[in-house]
């Protein structure tokens, strides 16, 4: 079995993106920790990765071992099909990594969660995988809606993994109704890839430049609620530098970036300029959080530096293998 099928098979310049999730996970639970309520512990990073590495990686693979015939149709040069992996090779690949991230996140304490969450993935690429009638791939629209939820689902669930492993999931439900920078940082995670989803819709076939309009406004509150409620509580940002410029930065450029990408695919919404619309807002997350856990934690920068220091890892990455 040759590298590079399998490098693409699971899409590898997505993982910078989601180990940027475990960076700010790591972020709000240091920010959260509460007297009595749990020790934050750095060292559970080096879990958190590889479960991560194995469930993000493990969804990818699993697009496209469920989709090989709409793959089929649409002409997709994935590795199943065109012939470089077999499909009983996808499904190892899959179940292995699948293992992996399964069993890291039974030994970091948020097993369940990760089980959770690797079911939803079940869920989305059957969604997605829509209906095939003779030579057409058909989305009905209960189906589109319903996937789209379910995606930004996962990824709001992946970034609070690292919450999970030191609060507790049993103690999840309350941090969301009582703590509203953890209800914030969820949510927008959660909008944000609705935003990034919906403009995949468009990728196979073109179009949507209604939608793509509506992205682009919808992005702004996304971004930027959280700074927002962080700001308007007096002392809360801290250093002036880290807690408040570096990040802010940060976020503007991840905003000016997505509205530059969306009004090209806007003007004309081909299927690349689509792509390359959802192959920045997947690499944008890393900006999203840095500047998310430069903020909540800024008497710990390093977690919103390395979370930052994902987007140019996923960038060089993406010129070899694409992230969608």
């Amino acid at each position: 079995m040759k590298l590079s099928p399998v490098l693409k098979l699971v899409r590898l310049s997505a993982l910078p993106s989601a180990w940027a999730d475990q960076f700010g996970g790591m972020a709000l639970a240091f920010a959260m920790v509460g007297a009595g309520y749990w020790r934050f512990e750095p060292a559970k990073i080096a879990l958190l990765l590889p479960m991560s590495f194995g469930v993000y990686l493990g969804g990818m693979a699993l697009n496209d071992v469920l989709h090989v015939r709409k793959d089929r149709l649409l002409h997709k040069p994935r590795p199943i099909v065109t012939g470089d992996l077999s499909l009983a090779q996808g499904w190892a690949i899959t179940l292995l990594l699948f293992a992996i991230g399964v069993g890291c996140g039974f030994a970091v304490g948020c097993g369940g969660a990760v089980l959770a969450l690797v079911a939803l993935i079940f869920l989305y690429n059957h969604l997605a995988a829509g209906r095939i009638r003779g030579v057409e791939v058909q989305h009905p629209k209960v189906w589109t809606v319903a996937g789209v939820a379910v995606i930004a689902a996962c990824r709001a669930i992946h970034v609070l993994l690292p919450l999970m492993a030191h609060a507790g999931p049993n103690r999840l439900p309350t941090l969301l109704h009582t703590k509203t920078a953890v209800a914030l940082f969820a949510g927008s995670v959660f909008g944000y890839f609705c935003l990034v989803t919906i403009v995949s819709l468009f990728e196979d076939s073109g179009g949507g430049r209604r939608a793509l309009r509506i992205v682009s406004v919808l992005l702004l509150p996304t971004v930027l609620a959280l700074p927002a409620y962080v700001l308007s509580r007096p002392g809360s940002a801290g250093s002036p530098v880290l807690g408040i410029f570096l990040p802010l930065l940060i976020l503007a450029s991840l905003l000016l970036m997505l509205w530059r990408k969306l009004d090209a695919a806007h003007r004309e919404p081909i299927p690349p300029k689509l792509g390359a619309c959802v192959g920045a807002g997947i690499r944008g997350e890393a900006l999203l959080m840095a500047g998310f856990a430069l903020m909540l934690a800024h008497e710990r920068p390093w977690w919103g530096l390395l979370a930052l220091a994902c987007y140019p890892a996923g960038s060089i990455l993406s010129k070899w293998i694409s992230p969608t």
